[in-house]
C-alpha cells in the first residue's frame, strides 16, 4: 500500500502542525474546517492512498481531495473529510510521521475527541501532551490532564508515532455524545485558539450550528434507509460549508 502525501510549495520548518482527522461527533473536522476558512489559509497540497476507494468532495462548485494540506503562516493543517479504515490507520501514521520529522515542527498539535463520560462540565476537555510548553498554557487554561485511559484512532496513533521520534505532540480531546457536535467542535477550537494565541470568531461556528446539524441529519437519514457501505455514504458528506 502506498500513502503519498503531495505537497505543491515548500512548507517552513518549525512550524505548529495541527492534525484534523474525523473525530466522533466530527468536532476535529468542524473544528478545523472553520479554522481554515476563517483563517483564509491556502491549500498547499493532498495525501492519497491507493486503498482508498475514489473519493471526491465538491465545495463551492469545485472538486477536491477529501484529504487536504492547509498552510499560513507558521500553521499547517492536515485536514481530513474522511474517516481512514482501522487497517490502514498504521500506514497512514507511518506516512505522516515521517513527513512531520522532515518538517521538524515547533510542536504538533493533535485534534480528538471522547464519548460521553461523567463530568460535571459539558464539553470537557482532556490533554495528553509530551510538550512542556503546551502543558503548561494548558494548565493555566484549566484544561485536565488525562492520568489514565484509552485512546484509539488517528489521532492517538499519531500521537505514539510522535513520541517515537521525539517530536513534541499535544492531544486534545472533548467530550461528546452527539453527531455533529457543533458546540464541542467551538469549545475546542476556542481553546486551541487560545493555546496559539489565533484570533477566531468562534461564535460564527455556534451561530451556524443549526444548518450544519440538518445537513448531517438529512445525510445519516439517507443512509440508513438503504446505503449500503463505507464509500456511498462519503460520497455524500462535503457538508462543512
Amino acid at each position: 500500500m502506498t500513502v503519498s502525501i503531495c505537497v505543491e510549495k515548500g512548507l517552513p520548518k518549525n512550524a505548529i502542525i495541527v492534525e484534523a482527522f474525523p473525530s466522533r461527533g466530527y468536532v476535529s473536522t468542524l473544528a478545523a474546517n472553520h479554522m481554515i476558512r476563517r483563517m483564509g489559509m491556502e491549500q498547499v497540497g493532498w495525501i492519497e492512498c491507493d486503498k482508498l476507494d475514489a473519493v471526491a468532495v465538491v465545495h463551492d462548485g469545485r472538486p477536491m481531495h477529501p484529504i487536504r494540506v492547509y498552510h499560513k503562516d507558521n500553521l499547517i493543517v492536515v485536514f481530513s473529510e474522511l474517516i481512514i479504515p482501522f487497517n490502514l490507520v498504521h500506514e497512514f501514521t507511518t506516512a505522516l510521521g515521517d513527513w512531520f520529522k522532515a518538517l521538524s515542527p515547533k510542536t504538533v498539535i493533535l485534534l480528538a475527541s471522547l464519548p460521553g463520560i461523567e463530568t460535571h462540565q459539558e464539553h470537557e476537555i482532556q490533554s495528553v501532551s509530551t510538550d512542556r510548553e503546551m502543558a503548561k498554557k494548558l494548565e493555566k487554561l484549566g484544561i485536565k490532564e488525562m492520568k489514565e485511559g484509552v485512546l484509539t484512532g488517528m489521532s492517538s496513533s499519531l500521537m505514539i508515532k510522535c513520541c517515537g521520534i521525539d517530536l513534541p505532540a499535544t492531544s486534545l480531546m472533548i467530550e461528546t455524545n452527539y453527531i455533529p457536535d457543533v458546540l464541542a467542535s467551538a469549545a475546542l477550537l476556542k481553546i486551541l485558539a487560545e493555546l496559539l494565541s489565533l484570533d477566531l470568531d468562534v461564535d460564527e461556528l455556534i451561530k451556524t450550528g443549526n444548518d450544519i446539524e440538518a445537513k448531517f441529519k438529512v445525510n445519516l437519514e439517507q443512509m440508513k434507509k438503504g446505503q449500503e457501505n463505507y464509500k456511498e455514504m462519503h460520497a455524500q458528506l462535503p457538508m462543512y460549508r
